[in-house]
């Protein structure tokens, strides 16, 4: 499996070609969507020979073709943990020059989703066609935590070009952010119970959600985990890859606090996110112990030693700027989050370059039956 998701297989005419909907050890005929002298990129149309890792397909919208959120619906959950470590171990070698990586993976299967991002067609709100802005109502979505399912089968939507669903684990506050047509005046049909916000006026508008024992005030155009026992895991692996080390610990694109707060409540001291609402929540969160600054992580400079840092970077990773800031910091051990394997690969090889160790890599199943991957990475001075 490529890092994209799609399945690399030979052409007959000895090209490399990148498959989406297959899996590997199998005997497929595709439609090419891309053509080059050294490659190709196809969908596949007919199984002839099935592979080992191929699951059925469970999901109506899944097999009619018109969604295109799972990817990896139609691999089997044990194959796909396994392949999802394999892409880490090969961006960790290809790009971060680390000869023999460490990755394992969670146990923990993924839960449902608690927070999506609907598209609204005719007044219901629904999904997009892989690569496409098709789109079409979700009449379900195995995906989604059932009372998030719930509001997508009977939400009704004037004025609005998409919604965002989120959840509250414990709370059970449920809440609807829509974003309305240029043109129009937005409208939305919910239950009593949902707190419907305006994406561009959100104001003071949050919901709370519990995860590693306590609450979290998430405010509505914050950043938060899309799914609870996701964000459990994450937090546990942040924990154990910090292990019993002393000092003051840091936290780098801090969020609502959630990573620093939930896997070092004791140790953590400084919190730098550049998000104002959830600067904010952060602020809420973790209390009036720990310093909150509203700032880029790569315009910022420590100013102390710290023991630890815990890092979340965006999808592009940590860069040179944000390991910059990571050596600054002066300390020992260093426990990074990864949403993209090549981002881990680019990061781990900068931070070798300045003097760091591999110690370990977890993939945590944050997005089941999708492409998508988690990691958790520790590195060592």
């Amino acid at each position: 499996m490529a890092t994209g998701g799609e399945a690399v297989a030979r052409l007959g005419d000895g090209r490399v070609a990148f498959v989406h909907g297959a899996v590997p050890e199998e005997r497929v005929r595709i439609q090419l969507s891309a053509s080059k002298k050294r490659w190709a990129r196809g969908d596949l149309i007919e199984i002839i020979e099935a592979g080992p890792a191929r699951a059925p397909l469970l999901c109506d919208h899944a097999l009619s073709g018109v969604c295109g959120g799972c990817d990896w619906l139609h691999v089997a959950p044990g194959d796909a943990r396994s392949f999802k470590a394999q892409i880490v171990r090969d961006q960790l070698i290809r790009l971060g020059g680390i000869p023999e990586p460490q990755v394992t993976h969670d146990p923990t299967p993924g839960g449902h989703r608690v927070t999506t991002r609907c598209a609204v067609i005719d007044g219901r709100a629904g999904y997009r066609r892989r690569r496409s802005d098709h789109r079409f109502a979700a009449d379900s979505c195995q995906a989604l935590h059932p009372d998030l399912e719930a509001l997508v089968r009977v939400g009704r939507f004037s004025g609005v070009d998409e919604v965002t669903f989120r959840l509250g684990t414990g709370s059970g506050d449920r809440m609807a952010v829509v974003a309305a047509d240029a043109h129009a005046d937005a409208v939305a049909e919910l239950p009593d119970d949902v707190l419907v916000v305006d994406a561009a006026e959100p104001g003071d508008a949050s919901y709370t959600t519990a995860i590693a024992g306590r609450d979290w005030r998430v405010s509505a155009s914050a950043f938060f985990q899309t799914s609870d026992r996701g964000a459990e895991a994450l937090v546990r692996s942040v924990r154990e890859s910090l292990g019993p080390g002393e000092g003051p610990v840091l936290d780098l694109y801090a969020g609502v606090g959630l990573l620093g707060g939930g896997a070092a409540p004791d140790r953590v001291a400084t919190a730098v996110e550049s998000h104002p609402h959830a600067v904010r929540d952060a602020v809420h969160n973790l209390g009036p112990n720990v310093e909150v600054v509203e700032a880029r992580v790569e315009d910022w400079s420590p100013t102390v030693r710290y023991g630890a840092v815990i890092a979340d970077p965006a999808r592009a990773g940590l860069g040179a700027d944000g390991v910059a800031v990571v050596n600054a910091a002066g300390a020992d051990e260093l426990v990074l989050v990864s949403c993209d394997p090549a981002s881990l690969g680019r990061d781990s090889g900068l931070l070798v370059e300045a003097g760091w160790a591999h110690a370990g890599s977890v993939v945590i199943d944050m997005f089941p039956d999708t492409s998508r991957i988690e990691v958790v990475t520790r590195f060592e001075r």
